[in-house]
C-alpha cells in the first residue's frame, strides 16, 4: 500500500513497483528539471510520483543509475491506465496555462474550453496550441494539428470531431474516429 505522505528514492519505489514510464514533467524548461515517475501500483492504476529535488534538467541527465537511484519523490496522484494509453503533447503554446507537456484528453478538452473564455487581445497573431496525438503503448503518431483558442472551436474533442467531418486523408480520418471513441468509451466506463 502506498504510503501518500511518504518520501521514496526511486529505488524504493522500482523495488516495490513495477516501472510504466519516466518523463520530465516541463518540456525543454532546463531551470526545472521535475520528474514525473509513473509506476503500475494496482490491476488498471497507474500511480504518479513526482521529484522534490529541485535541479536542472542537465542535471538529471549527468546522473549515473546509482545516483539516480537516490532521486527522492512523492506521491501525486493516481490515474486508470486506460487513461494513458492515447494522449495528446502539446509541443507549442502561447498561453502560460497550457505549457508544453503531455495531456489526458479530457484534461486538453476542460483547459481549452477554459481559454476559449477568455478575452483574447491579438487573435489574429495564432494564439492556440500545437498538438500530437499519441497512442502511449506502441509510440505511435495519431495526428497532429493546432488548436486557436477563441476561434469557436468548442474545446479540443469538439475540434477534432469537427475535423473529423472536414478530413480527406482516409489514414488521418480513420485515426481522429478511433481516437474519439476511445475517449467517449472512457467517458461510458466512468458513468457506469
Amino acid at each position: 500500500m502506498i504510503d501518500k505522505n511518504r518520501e521514496y528514492t526511486l529505488k524504493e519505489l522500482l523495488d516495490i513497483y513495477n516501472f510504466y514510464n519516466l518523463d520530465f514533467k516541463y518540456y525543454g524548461d532546463h531551470q526545472r528539471g521535475d520528474l514525473e515517475l509513473y509506476l503500475k501500483t494496482d490491476t488498471g492504476k497507474i500511480s504518479v510520483f513526482r521529484s522534490i529535488n529541485n535541479q536542472k534538467t542537465l542535471d538529471y541527465l549527468k546522473l549515473t543509475e546509482e545516483e539516480a537511484e537516490k532521486v527522492v519523490f512523492v506521491f501525486d496522484r493516481e490515474l486508470d491506465e486506460e487513461e494513458l494509453d492515447i494522449v495528446a503533447i502539446v509541443v507549442r503554446t502561447s498561453d502560460i496555462n497550457i505549457p508544453s507537456n503531455k495531456y489526458k484528453l479530457e484534461t486538453l478538452d476542460r483547459l481549452t474550453k477554459e481559454q476559449d473564455l477568455e478575452k483574447r487581445d491579438n487573435v489574429n497573431l495564432g494564439d492556440g496550441i500545437a498538438y500530437m496525438l499519441v497512442e502511449l503503448n506502441t509510440t505511435c503518431h495519431l495526428y497532429s494539428n493546432v488548436y486557436m483558442f477563441g476561434q469557436g472551436e468548442g474545446g479540443f474533442i469538439n475540434s477534432l470531431e469537427n475535423r473529423l467531418k472536414e478530413e480527406s486523408d482516409s489514414l488521418s480520418k480513420n485515426n481522429l474516429k478511433m481516437v474519439l471513441d476511445y475517449y467517449h468509451n472512457l467517458k461510458e466506463e466512468k458513468v457506469l
